[in-house]
């Protein structure tokens, strides 16, 4: 925006044309003319300036205590408030106070009456309480002595079986029979195939003895190679033996025994039962047994 020193000035000078092209004034005087004019004008926009800054402080001083008021106003509503508040609170804790007492009060006398009455029906009853209190005690003695003694066969059985236990662990245990032809000592294919059947558990106990018993059915030996049943079922037990040895068996842990015609398993007098008693039975003796299975 252009000011009005400048407005002023370009005023002047259209002036001045004016009047230079009339003729009416010369240069000097139009100098002194403008510099008077200029003048006035600065000194009046000085005026107006100092007055809009005049002006300017009582708006700033009118809003500083206008906002200094309203400031005071806000703390004094708020102290009221608060005091207010305080007053209300105290007052409210009171009455909570006389309530709560009152309330204690009533609470401890219905109390006190039922506590007496509870004593006196107790006074009434003592002597029946105490007649099956009595009774119910004389029950539990009878039965904690029958639980005892319960408990003590339980007990007894419980060693009995551990002790059972024990023994069938460590008692030999017969595993397979294989059977042989009538003057025979070679291992048929199914009886190949039981010895086959018992390798493997025989392996896992390792520290067992495994004991190969052989037998004859007691018929007379005329001829072969063997001279009597006792030669007769030992080489049957060697057999045996032998073969469960090429299966991995160590031939330590093998004890090969004949023991002839001596512990038949069925009747001797008929071709089914001596059939049976033709054979060789492998036994697994754990370590430490003294038992035998005959």
């Amino acid at each position: 925006m252009i000011s009005r020193t400048a407005f002023t000035i370009i005023a002047l000078l259209g002036v001045a044309l004016v009047v230079s092209s009339c003729g009416k004034l010369d240069q000097e005087e139009f100098e002194m003319w403008k510099n008077e004019h200029v003048s006035k004008m600065d000194q009046a926009d000085a005026d107006m300036s100092n007055k809009i800054t005049m002006l300017d402080g009582k708006v700033d001083q009118q809003g500083k205590d206008l906002t200094e008021a309203i400031s005071r106003a806000k703390d004094e509503a708020i102290a009221a408030s608060q005091q207010g508040d305080a007053d209300t609170i105290a007052a409210g804790k009171q009455n909570a106070k006389e309530m709560d007492a009152q309330l204690r009060a009533d609470l401890t006398k219905s109390i006190d009456m039922q506590g007496q009455k509870a004593m006196d029906a107790a006074k009434g009853g003592d002597a029946e309480l105490q007649k099956q209190l009595d009774a119910h005690g004389e029950a539990d003695k009878a039965q904690d002595a029958a639980i005892e003694k319960l408990a003590s066969k339980v007990m007894a059985i419980e060693e009995g079986l551990a002790m059972v236990a024990e023994e069938v662990a460590a008692a030999p245990t017969l595993l397979v029979t294989v059977t042989f032809n009538s003057g025979q000592t070679g291992l048929s294919g199914d009886a190949m195939q039981m010895l086959d059947g018992i390798v493997e558990q025989l392996m896992e106990a390792s520290d067992a003895k495994v004991k190969v018993v052989g037998h004859a059915d007691g018929m007379p030996v005329l001829r072969g190679s063997y001279r009597s049943n006792w030669d007769l079922s030992q080489a049957r037990a060697n057999s045996a033996a032998k073969y469960l040895q090429s299966k991995g068996i160590e031939a330590g842990r093998i004890e090969a025994v004949g023991k002839a015609h001596t512990d038949p398993v069925a009747p001797q007098n008929t071709a089914a039962g001596r059939a049976m008693n033709r054979r060789a039975e492998v036994i697994l003796v754990p370590a430490h047994s003294h038992s035998h299975p005959h």
